[in-house]
Formats: C-alpha cells, structure tokens, sequence
C-alpha cells in the first residue's frame, strides 16, 4: 500500500467509499428480491392455508351426508348406526370449526370483497349465504337421522345440501386469482425500483468518478508544479516562474506560499551576491591600504634610524650639525607626509568598513525574512496535518456506525431465528447486513492505514522544514561572526588613525626642534639628546603602528576567505 503512487492513494481512498455504494445499492435490489419471494411464499401460504380448509370442510360435509344416506338407508344394525350418527355429528362439527378458521383468515388477510368466481358474488356472500344454509341441513339432517324413520330420498335435506355446497369452489377461484394479481403487482412494482435504483446508482457512480477525477488532477497539477520548483530550487536555479491562478484552497495556498519562498530566495541571494561583491571590493581595498602602511611604517622606522645615527653625530661633533638637521628636516617632512598618508587611508578603509557592516545588517534581515517564509510553510503543512486528523476522526466514525450495524443485524437474526419459519427471510437480511457492516468495516480500516501513511509523510515534511530553519539559524551565526570581525578590523582602524594623529604631532615636535637647532647652534648638544629621547620615542610608536598593520592584514585576510566561501555558497544559485 505504501508503496503506490499519490495519485493512486487518492484514487483507491475514493473508490473505497465508491464500492461500498454499489455494494449497498445491489444489496438493497437483492433484499427487494427476497421480500417479493417472502411476500409470495405468504400469499401462496395464506391461499393455501384458506383453500385447505375450505375443501377439507367441503369433504366433511360430503362424509357428513354420507353417513345420513347410511343411516337412512336402513340397512345397518344398531351398532353400526349409532356409529354413523356419531360420524354425522363429528363431520358437522369439523366442517363449522373449519369455516369458522377459514373465515378468521380471510378477515385477517382482508379478503372477504373478493369476487373472482363465475356467479361474481363475493367471499363475504358466499360465506353469508353457506352459514344458514349448512345450519339448516345439519339440523334437518341430523333430526331425520335420529327419527327413526327410513326414508332414504329427502328432497328437503338433498336440496339443502346442494344449495349450502354452491358456491364454495368460488372462493378458492377468488384466492387463486387474487393472488396471482397480487404477485404481478408486487412484481412490476419491484422491476420499477430497481429500474429507478439502478438508474440513480449509475448516475452517482457516475458524479463520483468525474469529482474524484477532477480532485485527484487537480491535486496532482499543484503537487507535480510544486516538486518540480523544488526540484528546480534544490538545483539551484531560482529563476521559477510563478503561477498566475494559483487558486484559493489549501492546495492554492501551499503553491502561493511556495512561490513567495522562491521569489524571497531569490532575492535575498541576490542581496547576498552584491553585498559579498561589495565586501570583496571593501576587503581588497583594506588589503592594499595596510599594505601601504606597513610599507610606510618600514620606511619611517628606516627614518628614525638615520636621525638617530644623526643625532649620536651631533652630539659628538658640532659641526655636522648642519647637515645632521637637514637630513633629520627631511626625514621629519617625509614622516609627516607618510603620517598623512596613512591617515587618509585609514579614512577610507573606516568608510569601507561601516558599509561591509550596513551590508552585513542587510543580510541578517534577509536571512530572516527567509525564516519567517519557512515558518510560514510550516504552518500550512501543520494544517494539512490537521485535515488528515480530521479525516482519521470520519474514519473512526465509519468503524463505530458499522460495528452498532454489527449488533443490530446480530438482534436481528436473534429475532429472526425466535419467528420460526415465518422469519427465515428476514434471517437472510440480517446476515447479509451483517456482512455488509464487516464490508464497512474493513473499508474503515483501509482508510485509516491510507490516513496513517499520509499523516507519516506530512511528519517527513514537517521534519525536512525544521532541518531547513536549522540551516538559516546556522547562515545567521556565520553572520555574526563576519560581523563581529568587521568590528574588530573597525576597532583597529580607529587605533590607527589615533596613533597617526600621535605621529603627527610627534612629527611638528621634530620639526619645531630643528628650527631651534638651525636658530641656535649652541644647544646643539642638548637639541640632539633632546632629538634622541623623541626618536626614542617615535621608533616605539612605530613599532606599535606595524604590529597594527600585521593585525590589519590578517583581519583582511580573513574576510577575504569568509566573502570567498560566501561567493562559493551563493554561487550554486541561479538567480537571472
């Protein structure tokens, strides 16, 4: 089961339902059948039943006449006579009870206006006309037979029983020919419902197959779109056309929030492109500036080397003096020009880096915005979730109304099998609804193990979507740390651009004492100690200034492999 199709599981959770109709509807034309053989069996019973006693009491009136002609004849002994007068009287005494019961039937049954004999008269004249009749000749033919007197041909008592026997071959007619009516009746009303119930059956199946082949195609359009953009997003090409009539159920829903997913990616890797092409440019350019400080810190330091062998030659001599302070003059102004320099990069390289950390913040929104996207398609998938519930519940119910079906077709046979014979029929109903519930029942439970294994694949979703959230949490922190490096590299810039201002004022120090060793070559050798406690000085400064070049350089360094693994990443996706 697990192994069809999506297309076929919907097909067979809709032809269960389907089937159990058609099952339904032929059973109900079956059982119509069994109550027409039922209902004849009854009516042929209760014609039967009728025509019985009628004939038998027609043949105890004619054993009853019988034994008055025997004992009329004259011919028996005493004995046999008393014995034919007590035949006399128990023929009379049957042929009454046996119309008597006959009459109760037909009264039961609602048979008395039938008239179907040659003479047109009613069961109900008939009937009327033999009681007073019969009465008469029993009480003649009983009295004649107890006289004493011989007369073997009575007209009064032979026309009395003639006239009381007319007649009663007319009711059987009456029976047989009404049953005969009812049965057709009964019949051509049966063969009109099933006509109409086959009818209405074919035209439902019918409806039905048309809505489930229209649900299941559309269902499948809107899966077969929405894992071909998957597909196609998981390829990295983000270039998805959207669907223009995307609809407004829950499948309509799912395609929309997939295309804004997409549309969202694309756009937020497009961001990602351009802010790691301006990061790129950022760090390359910080790369070259520290590059050009270090290699301006090396040749200050180189400077300061010479104005200290200078300033040792002042002190030991005053009369290279001159030349000492010129070169020292020269060394000063390059040092400020280098300081000037550097500080303009330093400028640059902070603008440089306050735009790296505007695109950073861009991108940590976009990444964002893509966690709010799956979050959403987390929630329309926790909502299929619930409709496939939902349907297990309906599933239940199934289960729950064919096991009362169950019951009551169990009562039903008990019932039956109380009635007897007259219950056999409905017998046949009950266990036929019995199996119909176990039908039902069996159908319920394929839906749940259809409802299961739907419910399993939305959990597979489900799990697939966190792993998902799991990963752009994980893009956020490498984020972050690209953007707390940025402050780093921002934090040092900011250093540098102070030492330089140190530099700076270090350099117009230089520059004020050698007017003063020019001004006045006396203090010569104070001016040159003076110098060489300043060169002292700026040496340590600019050592200081090449381990924050070293730190620069690497900061860049490093950025560079971050944008380089950036562009790696972004580079799969195919946005235009």
């Amino acid at each position: 089961m697990l192994k069809l199709s999506l297309r076929w599981r919907l097909a067979l959770l809709a032809a269960i339902p389907l089937i159990a109709y058609v099952l339904s509807s032929l059973y109900y034309l079956n059982g119509q059948q069994q109550i027409v053989r039922t209902m004849t069996e009854e009516i042929y019973d209760t014609s039967n039943q009728v025509n019985s006693l009628i004939l038998n009491a027609d043949r105890d009136m004619y054993q009853a006449y019988q034994a008055y002609l025997k004992v009329e004849s004259g011919t028996l002994n005493a004995a046999e006579t008393e014995e034919a007068r007590k035949e006399l009287s128990e023929n009379i005494a049957q042929v009454s009870e046996r119309v008597g019961q006959a009459n109760v039937i037909i009264e039961a049954q609602s048979l008395k206006k039938l008239a179907y004999g040659e003479s047109g008269r009613t069961i109900e004249d008939i009937l009327g006309q033999f009681q007073p009749k019969f009465e008469l000749w029993s009480s003649a033919a009983v009295q004649a037979a107890a006289g004493g007197q011989h007369q073997f041909r009575n007209a009064e008592i032979d026309d009395a029983f003639k006239s009381s026997r007319s007649g009663i071959d007319e009711i059987g007619e009456s029976l047989d020919k009404h049953s005969e009516l009812t049965i057709a009746a009964i019949n051509k009303q049966v063969k009109q419902n099933q006509l109409v119930a086959f009818i209405a059956t074919t035209l439902v199946t019918l409806l039905l197959v048309v809505v489930v082949i229209f649900t299941v195609r559309q269902i499948m359009r809107t899966v077969r779109t929405i894992v071909a953009k998957s597909n196609q997003v998981a390829a990295g090409d983000l270039t998805v056309q959207r669907d223009e009539n995307p609809g407004t159920d829950e499948l309509g829903r799912i395609s929309a929030a997939v295309d804004h997913m997409i549309d969202t990616m694309r756009k937020l890797i497009s961001g990602i492109s351009e802010s790691a092409i301006e990061v790129s440019a950022a760090s390359s350019q910080l790369t070259a500036a520290s590059q050009e400080s270090t290699e301006a810190a090396e040749h200050t330091a180189i400077r300061i080397q010479e104005v200290a062998q200078s300033s040792m030659v002042q002190a030991r001599t005053a009369q290279e003096t001159s030349r000492a302070i010129e070169e020292m003059a020269v060394g000063i102004q390059r040092i400020a020009e280098n300081t000037t320099s550097i500080a303009m990069h330093s400028s640059g390289t902070s603008e440089q880096t306050e735009q790296s950390q505007q695109a950073l913040n861009t991108l940590v929104n976009q990444m964002e915005d893509i966690r709010a996207v799956i979050t959403k398609l987390s929630e329309s998938i926790h909502s299929l979730e619930h409709r496939s519930q939902q349907i297990g519940k309906i599933a239940q119910n199934i289960t729950a109304f064919a096991g009362q079906t169950n019951i009551l077709s169990l009562n039903a046979s008990i019932e039956a099998a109380r009635a007897g014979d007259q219950g056999k029929g409905f017998a046949v109903v009950a266990e036929e609804i019995r199996k119909l519930a176990a039908a039902s029942l069996e159908s319920a439970e394929s839906i749940n193990t259809l409802v299961a294994g739907t419910r399993s694949e939305i959990a597979s979703a489900s799990s697939y979507m966190a792993t998902t959230v799991q990963e752009v949490e994980n893009g956020g922190g490498q984020l972050n740390v690209v953007q707390e490096r940025l402050n780093a590299i921002s934090i040092a810039i900011e250093q540098i651009a102070n030492q330089l201002h140190d530099n700076s004022a270090i350099a117009e120090q230089l520059s004020a004492g050698s007017q003063q060793i020019s001004a006045s070559t006396e203090s010569a050798a104070a001016g040159a100690s003076s110098n060489l406690e300043k060169t002292d000085d700026v040496a340590a400064a600019t050592e200081e200034q090449l381990a924050q070049m070293e730190h620069i350089a690497s900061s860049a360094q490093a950025l560079n492999r971050i944008v380089g693994d950036l562009e790696a990443a972004i580079s799969s996706f195919k946005v235009n």
